[in-house]
């Protein structure tokens, strides 16, 4: 989109995550994602991590997530980020082998989209949605 101060993009989400390296290995597996940046404390340690889905699409970790946030009845504010993918029945079986199962079965929504819900090893939900060409989210290359 382009306002006053010119194009505006989603750039990346942020997790803080448990285990950094199992969060790194599960996103490589489940969705292709490449370690794109590593930022280190003066001790050596991870501070933060990049992830690339794809070009200039970015999932960034932080290590040292210790409680799962606890939603309130009616929460108000951050609800899941949203993963658009090529096959939303490819994915689900692909995730199945690494034992992940979608929180209900797969929908189409109300724009033609077919969609279904997962969590990552630390809880976070990732919406999957893939956008057919007759849905009014469909937006060519």
């Amino acid at each position: 989109m382009v306002t006053g101060t010119g194009k505006v993009a989603l750039g990346h989400v942020a997790f803080r995550v448990r285990d950094i390296e199992a969060s790194i290995r599960w996103y490589a597996a489940a969705f292709g994602a490449r370690e794109a940046f590593r930022a280190r404390r003066p001790d050596g340690s991870p501070q933060l991590v990049y992830l690339e889905l794809v070009p200039g699409q970015f999932i960034e970790l932080f290590p040292g997530g210790k409680n799962p946030i606890v939603e309130p009845e009616e929460p108000r504010g951050y609800a899941h980020t949203c993963l658009v993918v090529d096959d939303l029945t490819a994915t689900l079986a692909h995730l199945a082998d690494l034992g992940v199962v979608p929180a209900e079965p797969p929908r189409v929504g109300r724009a033609g989209q077919r969609l279904a819900f997962v969590a990552d090893p630390d809880g976070n939900r990732l919406e999957l949605m893939a956008i057919p060409p007759d849905s009014s989210l469909y937006r060519p290359a």
